[in-house]
C-alpha cells in the first residue's frame, strides 16, 4: 500500500473505519492530521470507489496492525462500514489486529445495546438486508464486540 507515494510498512499502519458522509470533512481530518504529524502511517478509504473496492479495503485491514473504528450516530446507516467492522473483528479475534473504538458524539452504551438513533439506523439497515441474515448477524456481533474494547468517547464541538 502507498500513502503519499511511499511504501507503507504494515507494522506502522493504522486503518481508520468511519462513516464518510458524517465525518470525512470534519473530525476525521483532525485525526488523520494528528497521526501523520506523529509520523503514523494512516489509511482511510478516500480513494476507494464505494461498492467496487471492498475487497481492496479488506486487504488494507489485513495489512494493518491497528484499526480505529470511529463509531458515530449515522455509522449504522452504512453496510460498507459494518462490513469493514466485521473484517476488523475477524482479524482481532485471530490476534492479527488491535481495534480501538472511538465513540464520536455517541454514548458507548447506545452502541453496545443498539439503542437510540444508532440502534434505529441499524434496524433500518437490518430490514433492508433481511434476505442476508448471516451478514446481519455478523454486523450485530461486531457492533456488540468492538465497543467492549477500551475506547474513547468524544462529545461536543471542540474539535472543529
Amino acid at each position: 500500500m502507498t500513502v503519499s507515494g511511499e511504501e507503507v510498512p504494515p507494522q506502522h499502519q493504522v486503518f481508520i473505519n468511519y462513516r464518510g458522509d458524517e465525518l470525512r470533512k470534519s473530525f476525521l481530518g483532525f485525526v488523520v492530521k494528528a497521526m501523520r504529524e506523529a509520523k503514523i502511517n494512516v489509511f482511510t478509504d478516500e480513494i476507494e470507489v464505494k461498492g467496487r473496492d471492498l475487497q481492496n479495503l479488506f486487504r488494507r485491514i489485513e495489512e494493518s496492525r491497528v484499526a480505529v473504528a470511529i463509531l458515530s450516530e449515522r455509522y449504522t446507516e452504512s453496510s460498507w462500514c459494518l462490513d469493514e467492522l466485521v473484517k476488523m473483528k475477524e482479524q482481532m479475534d485471530q490476534d492479527k489486529l488491535v481495534v480501538i473504538p472511538i465513540f464520536y458524539r455517541l454514548d458507548a452504551t447506545n452502541c453496545k445495546r443498539l439503542v437510540g438513533t444508532f440502534g434505529d439506523n441499524f434496524r433500518n439497515l437490518e430490514r433492508e438486508y433481511r434476505s442476508e441474515p448471516e451478514r446481519v448477524k455478523k454486523w450485530k456481533e461486531a457492533l456488540i464486540s468492538i465497543p467492549q474494547k477500551v475506547g474513547l468517547t468524544l462529545e461536543g464541538h471542540r474539535y472543529f
